[in-house]
């Protein structure tokens, strides 16, 4: 599979997918997670804290949503991966909850509306053919277009 970046915002992608969803026409298999990831602090940024706790951790949130058509043989997959850092714990509080399914709505109220964290989105497309098919849904989603 070849990968390609998409220029959409994410939040143009993610609205045409929940007014589809709304009318009762989307014809796509979408499945969102969200999880949680534990990175160690950077040094500058522990400086900026201004505390001498070495063993803090910074926490992000991500976002993954995946979009693929209903029919495998397109051999497509869009994806829009959304990190969300949301700050500095120490080890001792609780554990980051396991990664989690949750609904379009969910996705664009906890990683699309805040406007914070880094969305990257590509698309995976098998060949030419996949990619094709992925472009003509692509162009209803910058006219925000919708079947009737």
């Amino acid at each position: 599979m070849e990968t390609y970046p998409v220029d959409l915002e994410a939040s143009q992608i993610v609205r045409w997918l929940i007014d589809e969803e709304r009318r009762g026409t989307l014809q796509l298999r979408v499945t969102a997670t969200r999880s949680y990831a534990v990175e160690a602090l950077e040094k500058a940024d522990l400086d900026q804290i201004g505390e001498e706790v070495e063993d803090l951790n910074d926490i992000l949130a991500i976002g993954t949503l995946e979009v693929r058509p209903p029919v495998s043989k397109n051999g497509w997959m869009l994806r829009i991966r959304v990190e969300d850092r949301i700050g500095p714990r120490v080890p001792e509080d609780e554990d980051a909850p396991e990664e989690e399914e949750i609904d379009l709505q969910t996705f664009e109220a906890d990683f699309i509306l805040p406007e914070r964290g880094t969305a990257d989105i590509s698309l995976e497309a098998e060949d030419a053919h996949a990619k094709a098919s992925f472009t003509r849904l692509l162009n209803h989603m910058l006219r925000n277009e919708h079947k009737k």
